[in-house]
């Protein structure tokens, strides 16, 4: 009879899976079938054993079968991701234009309704006056005419003072050409000249006896 005291450590399983593959055909092969073991303080014998070993290598394949199933599986599942992903915004479309983005109904399909905008009244009275001055600007009243305007001017400021009352200021204002020149190039602040160029248009002086005064040519006859 033989006594064997073992020590069990931990292994990768695929190491053990190899050991426990060749103890059992190295036992089946070469040990008597009446020899007498015992292991770990219990007496067996190698037909005993050999089931054992048989019985552990039975779970050793059934987890390498089922890690080849979940490889296959995995594969299968990135092959079919963008597909069924594509598939699903799709249906998302769908439902929430056939439905409503709000509709609580949604949540049925797993999808979040989508929430209200919730404005306060100063937000309301604010929006309002700003379009009122819009509207009364642009003389537009309908969304052809809204759509062919082209903002070119600054917009008013809207807002609401301590009294509750609405406050509109008005942007400021530049005026056309008020940096350029004169259109006669800056004429305007020379002095006029007299047909023979004197100054004040004088084109003759009046003696102060009274007498003839000389012409612009020359001195008087």
């Amino acid at each position: 009879m033989a006594t064997i005291a073992t020590k069990t450590k931990s292994v990768l399983p695929a190491k053990l899976e190899t050991e426990l593959t060749g103890m059992d055909a190295g036992i089946v092969k070469d040990i008597p079938a009446k020899t007498a073991l015992t292991l770990n303080g219990k007496a067996t014998t190698p037909q005993q054993v050999d089931a054992q070993i048989k019985s552990y290598l039975a779970t050793f394949q059934a987890a390498d079968e089922a890690k080849r199933q979940y490889q296959t599986a995995l594969e299968a599942r990135r092959n079919i991701q963008l597909e069924a992903r594509d598939l699903f915004l799709q249906l998302k479309k769908f439902v929430t234009a056939f439905f409503g983005a709000r509709n609580p109904i949604l949540a049925d399909f797993g999808l979040k309704p989508a929430k209200a905008v919730v404005r306060s009244g100063k937000t309301n009275v604010v929006a309002k006056a700003k379009g009122d001055i819009t509207r009364a600007a642009r003389g537009t009243k309908t969304k052809k005419q809204k759509q062919a305007i082209q903002p070119n001017h600054p917009t008013p400021a809207v807002g609401i003072g301590s009294d509750g009352t609405v406050r509109v200021t008005p942007p400021p204002t530049v005026s056309p050409g008020a940096s350029a020149g004169t259109a006669d190039g800056g004429s305007q602040g020379s002095t006029p000249q007299g047909s023979n160029g004197a100054v004040g248009g004088a084109s003759s002086a009046q003696p102060a006896d009274g007498g003839t005064p000389a012409s612009g040519n020359g001195a008087a006859k």
